[in-house]
C-alpha cells in the first residue's frame, strides 16, 4: 500500500469525468480547485465530476478549495516595455495603462508596504527593482535586473511584510460559493501569521462551514519566521515552493522545506508539497530525472502528500503524470522500508510528546503502534468519528496500514490527504459493525491480525476508549 498521497489539481485538460475517473484510479487521492482560474460555476462543476466519480469507484475523495489570495500585478501595457539595468521607473497607483518609464498597480497595500531599499521582483522574478523614493500614491525605482514587461504581471518584495489580509474580497465569495458546492477542506493563500488562518476560520463559519479544515500555503518569508505558530492554528500546511523560490534565495528552498515538514511533523499537522513536482510532464510523456529525484526526497522527509499543479490541469496527459507519481512514490517507500526499522516511519528526532492531542489519547495511539508491530498486525483500524485518532496514528507512522473506520462520510473524505489513511464508511461506530465492514469490503484478508482502536478526551469511558488486537 502506498503511505504518501496524490494530489491532483484539476483544469481545462479533465473536464471530462472520465479523466477524472482514470486519475483516482490511477492512483489521485484528492482534488483541488484552484480559485485563482476559472469562474465559481466551473469549479461546482469540478465538484459535482468528482463526487460522482468516487461514488462510481465506491471512495471517499478529498476535494481541496484553494483560494486566490491577494495578487499583486502590474497594470495592462499597450506594449510591452522595455526596463533597462540602471535606469529608473515610476510605480503609479492605479490601473492605468504603463509607458516607458512608468508602470501601475491597482494593489493599494504595495504603496503603504514598501520604503526606500525595499527590493522588487517583476514577472517571476525575471526583473529586479529596488525602490529609491516613495510618496502616498507613488513611487520610483531603480532598475537592477532588465528585461521587457508586459501586462498584468506578478509582483513579489522579498522580505516585506505586506499590509493585507489574507482574505480579499473574492476570496471571501468564493469561500462561500466553495461551502455551497460541498468541498472538504480550504487552502489559504499570502499566510504571514496565525492570525490569517483564524480570520478564515471565522470567514468559513459565517459561510456555514465552523469546523471546515483550513491549510496554510507557506509561500512567504513571513509564514516561514513564524512556522511553529501557523502551524499550532492550521488543520494542514502547504509548501508553495513557487512563490517561496522568487521570494527567498533558491539555495535555501530544500533546507525551508526541512524545516517546514519537521515543525508540521511536529505537532502531527499533515503536509503537502507542491509546485513543480513533475514540471515537465507539462508537455512531456516523461519527467526528468531530477524531478523525479525531488519527489521522492518528499517521500523521504515524511510529506504526507504531493501535489500535482499544471501537471494535470492543462498537462498533455494528465492521467500518465498521475501514474509516473505514484510509481515514484511507491518505489521511494520500498526502498525506505528496505532501510527502515521493521517498526515503520517513525521519523527521526521528531517528538511525538509535542502532537496536538490528550496525554491519554496519545498514549493509547502509541499503545496500538506498537502492539500492532509485536502482533505482527497488518491494519490498525481507528474507529472515529471526526478523523482525530487516525490523523494521531498517522502522525506516528507505524509500518502497518491505518484505517478510519467512521460513519460520517465528510470525515471519511477530509482524510484523504493524511499519510497512510485508508478511510472506510461504516453504518455505525460499534466495534462488531466495523468488523462486518472490513470483511465485507475485503479491506483486510481473513484471517489477518488487525489492532483496532478508539479514543475519546475522557477518561472512564470504557465504550470510546479501547485497544483490541484479535485474528479476523
Amino acid at each position: 500500500m502506498r503511505h504518501t498521497k496524490i494530489l491532483v489539481t484539476l483544469g481545462p485538460a479533465t473536464t471530462d469525468g472520465t479523466v477524472i475517473r482514470a486519475m483516482l484510479e490511477a492512483g489521485a487521492d484528492a482534488c483541488r480547485l484552484n480559485f485563482s482560474h476559472g469562474s465559481q460555476d466551473e469549479h461546482a462543476a469540478f465538484c459535482r465530476q468528482v463526487r460522482e466519480q468516487a461514488q462510481a469507484a465506491g471512495r471517499q475523495v478529498m476535494v481541496l478549495q484553494d483560494l486566490a489570495g491577494p495578487k499583486i500585478r502590474t497594470g495592462p501595457v499597450p506594449a510591452p516595455l522595455i526596463l533597462a539595468a540602471g535606469t529608473d521607473v515610476v510605480v503609479d497607483k492605479g490601473d492605468g495603462d504603463g509607458t516607458p518609464g512608468r508602470i501601475t498597480c491597482a494593489f493599494e497595500p504595495l504603496f503603504a508596504s514598501v520604503e526606500s531599499g525595499q527590493r522588487l521582483l517583476l514577472d517571476d522574478g525575471r526583473i529586479e527593482l529596488v525602490v529609491k523614493d516613495t510618496a502616498p500614491a507613488r513611487f520610483v525605482a531603480t532598475v537592477v535586473e532588465g528585461g521587457v514587461l508586459g501586462s498584468r504581471k506578478g509582483i513579489n518584495l522579498p522580505g516585506a511584510v505586506i499590509q493585507t489580509p489574507a482574505l480579499t474580497d473574492k476570496d471571501h465569495s468564493d469561500l462561500r460559493a466553495g461551502v455551497a458546492m460541498g468541498v472538504d477542506a480550504v487552502a489559504l493563500s499570502f499566510v504571514q501569521s496565525p492570525d490569517d488562518v483564524r480570520a478564515a476560520r471565522v470567514a468559513a463559519s459565517a459561510a456555514g462551514a465552523p469546523d471546515m479544515p483550513i491549510i496554510a500555503k507557506i509561500e512567504r518569508p513571513a509564514a516561514v519566521e513564524r512556522i511553529d505558530d501557523i502551524v499550532t492554528a492550521s488543520d494542514g500546511i502547504m509548501i508553495a515552493r513557487g512563490d517561496l523560490g522568487i521570494e527567498l534565495p533558491l539555495e535555501t528552498i530544500p533546507a525551508v522545506q526541512h524545516r517546514v515538514l519537521q515543525a508540521a511533523r511536529r505537532r502531527g499537522v499533515p503536509v503537502i508539497v507542491a509546485t513543480e513536482v513533475l514540471e515537465s510532464m507539462r508537455a512531456s510523456s516523461r519527467p526528468t530525472r531530477a524531478e523525479v529525484t525531488d519527489a521522492a526526497h518528499a517521500v523521504d522527509e515524511s510529506a504526507d502528500a504531493i501535489m500535482l499543479s499544471g501537471e494535470t490541469a492543462v498537462g498533455v496527459n494528465p492521467v500518465r503524470a498521475v501514474v509516473t507519481l505514484a510509481r515514484i512514490i511507491a518505489e521511494a517507500e520500498r526502498a525506505r522500508e528496505g532501510t527502515g526499522a521493521r517498526g515503520g516511519y517513525r521519523g527521526a528526532g521528531v517528538s511525538t510528546d509535542d502532537v496536538i492531542a490528550s496525554r491519554h489519547g496519545l498514549a493509547l495511539c502509541e499503545a496500538a503502534v506498537a502492539l500492532a508491530h509485536r502482533a505482527g498486525a497488518s491494519a490498525i483500524v481507528a474507529v472515529t468519528k471526526a478523523g482525530k485518532t487516525p490523523r494521531l496514528l498517522s502522525a506516528l507512522r507505524p509500518a502497518s496500514r491505518i484505517i478510519a473506520a467512521t460513519p460520517n462520510e465528510q470525515t471519511a473524505a477530509r482524510l484523504g490527504l493524511v499519510w497512510g489513511v485508508t478511510s472506510m464508511l461504516t453504518s455505525a461506530a460499534a466495534l462488531p459493525a466495523v468488523r462486518e465492514a472490513l470483511l465485507a469490503g475485503a479491506l483486510v484478508p481473513g484471517g489477518d491480525t488487525i489492532v483496532f482502536v478508539a479514543m475519546h478526551a475522557a477518561l472512564g469511558l470504557e465504550a470510546d476508549n479501547y485497544l483490541v488486537v484479535e485474528r479476523l
